[in-house]
């Protein structure tokens, strides 16, 4: 019974945290918005049947709620400017265990530089890359979208780019990689 009750008082609290009416809740459970009002009112007791149905489309609903992007980026961006040397850029990339990195000049991303662009450029000159500027030889930039983004922006994003910068009020708030999404699963 005990049960029952811990049940009964979740009801609300997870639809409100959804963002959902009543009537939403209603119609997704397939029960009467009536129902559901005299439920969280504690206005009547309930079949378990019902309760099953309407928990059972509250998790289904969960489920199915997006993540946005700001839930999974890094804010902790590591970043070189295009006047910095290559050996700067490696070695930061290096320290900080990273295969990409942005290239930034007064807050806005001008380019960026990744593991693979750096073996290309051992094949194409050797091993004598620290005197080359990060401008000469950086790729262009990662895309920017907003951190209220959902998600799947981003994973589409990243099939095609190895990193996506978050900007939040018009300043970049944060960066998600492949590892970052990987996380999130």
């Amino acid at each position: 019974m005990a049960d029952m009750q811990t049940n009964l008082a979740k009801i609300a609290k997870m639809r409100r945290g959804l963002g959902m009416t009543q009537k939403q809740l209603a119609d997704l459970s397939g029960v009467s918005q009536s129902l559901i009002a005299k439920i969280e009112s504690g206005k009547i007791d309930p079949a378990y049947s019902k309760v099953t149905q309407i928990l059972a489309a509250l998790e289904g609903a969960q489920k199915t709620e997006k993540k946005l992007v700001s839930q999974v980026m890094t804010s902790k961006i590591f970043s070189v400017n295009p006047t910095d040397t290559l050996q700067k850029a490696i070695s930061l990339m290096r320290a900080k265990d990273i295969s990409q990195i942005p290239v930034i000049e007064s807050g806005k991303c001008v380019g960026s530089l990744s593991d693979s662009v750096l073996v290309e450029l051992v094949s194409e000159k050797g091993g004598n890359l620290k005197s080359i500027k990060v401008g000469e030889v950086m790729a262009e930039s990662f895309p920017v979208i907003p951190a209220k983004s959902v998600i799947d922006i981003c994973t589409d994003l990243l099939k095609h780019y190895p990193a996506v910068l978050v900007e939040k009020e018009g300043k970049l708030a944060g960066i998600v990689t492949k590892v970052d999404l990987l996380k999130a699963i």
